[in-house]
């Protein structure tokens, strides 16, 4: 007896706790779709393994079941009245705001179960927040049982059910699921998109070579151009003394191509003429020091850029006809050639990038090495433009939910800035965000006592960031907030560097 109180006692506590953590969950708006065809939009009030409780705020049933001997028997008819009649063969029970309360269901009648929650956000700032759907490339639907089916004959369009085009009708999508993970649906993410962290570019160079070896005299018009393509890495952050600088890091595949003539000297007699072509294959890497100067509206970037790789090149030699009968017999009066092999370039140069430019302009000059050419080695030149195609993917704006059972709140954050003697910290900088967002809600300044208030809308996962002069930052993350409170107290605590 002992024992089986002990277990009692237990299961007492685990219900107890099941139940504190049901309650404390946000409530959303969920729709049942039951076995027999019937939509309910509810809200759960409790649930357990044999039965749910809910209270109904509509429901949509085929007609047949309205009448009387057909009447759903988990739904209390003298409850549901004035039912609307729908032209897709349905009747509809709207309440203000539920049409039944503490509705006890069981779960095996119920065929499917919808709770995650679709937010819409128009472009004419209109919000809408309905149990969602499903979704298609173009198209995103949730339920909205106030919207009439539209009454052409063969529309797939169901009861209920709202649809919403992905275009420019819109500002963003999102759904948010019953564990808080948040997906946008709109503005879609592109391939380009997708590697902007990267900020991939192509780059198109007018490239220039001069040989350094004695391989005669060059003739005007020479020619070469290089592409690049490059990705940028990670920002390098161990140099902390760079406050005004920034040290980059990008690497990428080189291509060009290299052609110009040249004429063959004996005894200082022009006797032939020749040309030489280069294909060099690069990997690069450039370090660039990016750094904005005071109200240019660009950034300068120096670099040093090293490569390797693979150069393949052909030459070609001819004999001019007048010195032709002054060969030996059996001698050669043209000769080609290609060779293959190991090739290093090292450059030092600027980049200038407008702000708000797709663009940057580059120009430098370096040494480049071909072990296997017979000239060997060329001072380069390139002047060129780049590209940035990877561009940023819009930002959507991070929307809150609006939970049933109340309307939504602006909740008050309070709270203290205090350094760990807890003497209050003045002046300091508060900024809010929805976590996820880059972009700042709230930025209020503590007063002369430490202390600080703003607004907060329920419904969003925050990220508060504490900062002033002389003192170590300081952040903390807010869980999913709810309406179920109008005041939230939060102090901070900043350490002195």
């Amino acid at each position: 007896m002992r024992g089986d109180k002990i277990l009692f006692n237990l299961f007492t506590l685990w219900a107890g706790f099941a139940t504190w953590v049901w309650s404390a969950l946000p409530k959303t708006d969920v729709v049942l779709e039951m076995q027999d065809g019937t939509l309910l939009h509810s809200e759960f009030v409790a649930e357990n393994d044999k039965s749910i409780i809910v209270d109904i705020r509509a429901a949509i049933m085929p007609t047949s079941l309205c009448e009387n001997k057909n009447w759903p028997q988990y739904l209390p008819k003298n409850r549901l009245g004035n039912p609307q009649k729908l032209n897709t063969g349905h009747c509809r029970f709207i309440g203000k705001p539920f049409v039944a309360r503490s509705v006890t269901l069981v779960p095996s009648d119920i065929k499917k179960r919808y709770d995650t929650t679709l937010l819409v956000l128009s472009a004419s700032g209109e919000k809408r927040q309905l149990p969602f759907f499903d979704a298609t490339e173009n198209l995103v639907r949730g339920f909205d049982f106030t919207v009439e089916p539209p009454a052409a004959k063969g529309t797939t369009t169901q009861p209920g059910i709202r649809s919403f085009s992905l275009d420019t009708l819109v500002e963003t999508i999102q759904t948010v699921d019953s564990s808080g993970k948040r997906t946008i649906l709109y503005p879609k993410v592109n391939f380009f998109h997708q590697w902007s962290r990267w900020d991939p570019r192509l780059g198109v160079y007018y490239t220039p070579l001069l040989p350094t070896g004695d391989i005669g005299q060059l003739r005007l018009g020479v020619l070469g151009f290089t592409v690049e393509n490059s990705v940028s890495f990670s920002e390098l952050k161990f140099l902390q003394g760079l406050k005004k600088s920034n040290l980059r890091l990008r690497g990428g595949i080189n291509v060009g191509f290299h052609r110009f003539s040249q004429e063959l000297s004996q005894n200082n007699l022009a006797v032939g003429d020749g040309s030489i072509t280069l294909l060099p294959v690069m990997v690069q890497f450039g370090l660039f020091l990016d750094s904005r100067p005071k109200a240019w509206k660009l950034t300068l970037s120096p670099f040093l850029r090293i490569g390797n790789g693979i150069i393949f090149s052909s030459v070609q030699t001819q004999l001019r006809p007048q010195y032709v009968g002054l060969l030996a017999p059996g001698a050669e009066a043209a000769r080609s050639g290609n060779f293959t092999g190991y090739g290093f370039s090292a450059n030092i140069g600027i980049e200038v990038r407008p702000d708000g430019w797709p663009l940057a302009f580059v120009a430098d000059s370096g040494y480049l090495f071909h072990a296997q050419d017979p000239s060997g080695q060329y001072i380069s030149f390139n002047a060129g433009v780049v590209w940035h195609y990877g561009t940023k993917a819009p930002e959507p704006k991070i929307l809150p939910i609006q939970y049933v059972g109340g309307k939504s709140v602006v909740l008050s954050l309070k709270g203290t800035v205090k350094k760990p003697d807890t003497t209050p910290v003045a002046g300091a900088s508060l900024k809010l965000r929805a976590k996820g967002s880059p972009t700042v809600i709230r930025d209020v300044m503590s007063d002369e006592k430490g202390n600080y208030s703003m607004e907060v809308e329920p419904g969003l996962e925050y990220v508060i960031e504490v900062s002033k002069a002389g003192f170590a930052n300081a952040q903390m993350e807010l869980p999913l907030l709810t309406n179920d409170k109008k005041t939230l107290n939060q102090d901070f605590t900043l350490n002195p560097l």
